[in-house]
C-alpha cells in the first residue's frame, strides 16, 4: 500500500511533461519537436528519480528519512557536510525557478481556455508588448494564496490527483476521436467511457479501502472490475473506427491530409483504458478525506461549465469549423513562416492548430 500511496504522490514531479504540452503553440515544428521534448522530460524526469532514491535509500533507512529536507539530511548524517551544504543550496536555488516555470505555462493555458470561450475574455487580453499581464497577474495571486495558506501535504494529494485525472480525460479524448458510436445507437461510445471510467473508479476504492472488511465488499469490488472489462470490450466490438483522426468532432475536413505520418497509440482501446483504470486506481491510494475533497472540486469544475463554460464555449456556439473555411485557404507553409517571423510569446496551441 505505501509504494501505491508514494507512486500517487509522486506525480506531483512528472508536471514538467505537461509545461511542455501546454507551450507546444510556440514550437517551430510541433510534430517532431513536442514528441521529442515529451519524452525527452519523462525519460530525463524518470532516471534521475530512480539514482536519486537509490542513492538516498543508500544512505539513509527509509523511516528517518527527512520529509523536509531529504539529502542535507541524509548528508549530514553520513559526515559529508560539504555535500549538504551544496544540496541545500540546490534546494533553495531550484525551488523558484520551478514555479517561475509553473507559472510561466499557466498564463498562456488561461489564454487558450479564453479562446475558445470556456473561460471569460479577460485572460486572452494582451498588453502593449504582447504578454498576457492579467493572466499572468491572476496564476501568481493564486500561487501565492495557496502556498500561504494550504498545506504542502494535502496540495501535493490535490495536484497528483488532478494530474491523474488529467490524463485519464486525455485518454478519454483519445478513444473518442479514434471511434464513434454506431449511427443506430447514437452516444454508445460516451456511455461505454462514463461507465468504464465510474466503474474504474468504484472498483479501485473498494480494493483500496474495504476489500478486507467483508466478502461483500470483494465481491463488489470484482463485479466493479467485471463492468470495467466489459465497457472497454464494449467500446473495441460495437464502436467503429472514424474514417479519419477526429471523426465528427474534426475542425477541419482535409481529406488530401496523410494520416499514415502521424504517431498511433499501440494496442487500441486497451492501452488507453488499462491507463484510465492505473490512473483511478491510483487516485483511490489517497485518504478518504482527501478523496471527497476531490469530488467537491470536480463538482464545482463541472458546475462552472454548465453555468458558463458550456454557454459560451465556441464548440456550443457554431464551433471552430464554422470558421474552418477560411483557415482552410490560407496555405500552411505561409503560416509557418509567419508564425517563425513573428514568433511572439503569447500564441497559443489552439491558434496554431487551427491555422
Amino acid at each position: 500500500s505505501g509504494v501505491f500511496r508514494g507512486a500517487t504522490s509522486s506525480f506531483f514531479g512528472y508536471l514538467g511533461y505537461d509545461s511542455v504540452c501546454c507551450v507546444a503553440g510556440e514550437a517551430i515544428n510541433p510534430r517532431r519537436d513536442v514528441p521529442r521534448a515529451v519524452m525527452l522530460t519523462i525519460g530525463s524526469v524518470t532516471v534521475i528519480y530512480i539514482m536519486a532514491s537509490f542513492a538516498m535509500t543508500g544512505m539513509e533507512p527509509y523511516q528517518n528519512i527527512s520529509d523536509v529536507s531529504g539529502f542535507p539530511e541524509a548528508f549530514q548524517s553520513n559526515g559529508v557536510h560539504w555535500a549538504a551544504q551544496i544540496s541545500a543550496f540546490g534546494e533553495v536555488f531550484t525551488l523558484p525557478i520551478v514555479v517561475l516555470l509553473m507559472t510561466m505555462v499557466q498564463p498562456r493555458l488561461q489564454y487558450a481556455l479564453a479562446q475558445d470561450g470556456l473561460i471569460p475574455p479577460w485572460f486572452a487580453k494582451m498588453d502593449s508588448t504582447g504578454n498576457l499581464y492579467n493572466g499572468t497577474m491572476f496564476a501568481g495571486g493564486i500561487v501565492i494564496f495557496t502556498a500561504t495558506f494550504i498545506p504542502f501535504l494535502h496540495l501535493n494529494d490535490m495536484i497528483s490527483a488532478s494530474v491523474l485525472i488529467a490524463f485519464s480525460m486525455t485518454d478519454s479524448s483519445l478513444i473518442l476521436l479514434r471511434q464513434e458510436s454506431p449511427k443506430e445507437s447514437p452516444f454508445l461510445l460516451e456511455k461505454f467511457l462514463c461507465v468504464f471510467n465510474i466503474a474504474s473508479f468504484l472498483s479501485g476504492l473498494l480494493l483500496t479501502h474495504y476489500s478486507a472488511d467483508s466478502y461483500l465488499s470483494k465481491y463488489m469490488s470484482m463485479m466493479m472490475l467485471t463492468v470495467a472489462i466489459v465497457s472497454c470490450l464494449g467500446i473495441w466490438i460495437f464502436c467503429p473506427s472514424c474514417s479519419r483522426f477526429g471523426g465528427k468532432r474534426s475542425i477541419i475536413s482535409n481529406s488530401d491530409d496523410d494520416e499514415s505520418s502521424y504517431f498511433k497509440s499501440p494496442l487500441y482501446p486497451f492501452l488507453p483504458c488499462a491507463g484510465m483504470f492505473i490512473n483511478w486506481y491510483l487516485i483511490c491510494q489517497m485518504e478518504l478525506t482527501g478523496i471527497l475533497l476531490l469530488i467537491a472540486y470536480l463538482v464545482v469544475a463541472v458546475l462552472y461549465y454548465f453555468h458558463y463554460g458550456a454557454h459560451n464555449s465556441v464548440g456550443n456556439n457554431g464551433g471552430w469549423a464554422k470558421s474552418g473555411v477560411k483557415f482552410l485557404s490560407i496555405d500552411l507553409e505561409n503560416v509557418k513562416q509567419q508564425h517563425c517571423n513573428n514568433r511572439e510569446r503569447s500564441t497559443s496551441l489552439t491558434d496554431f492548430i487551427l491555422t
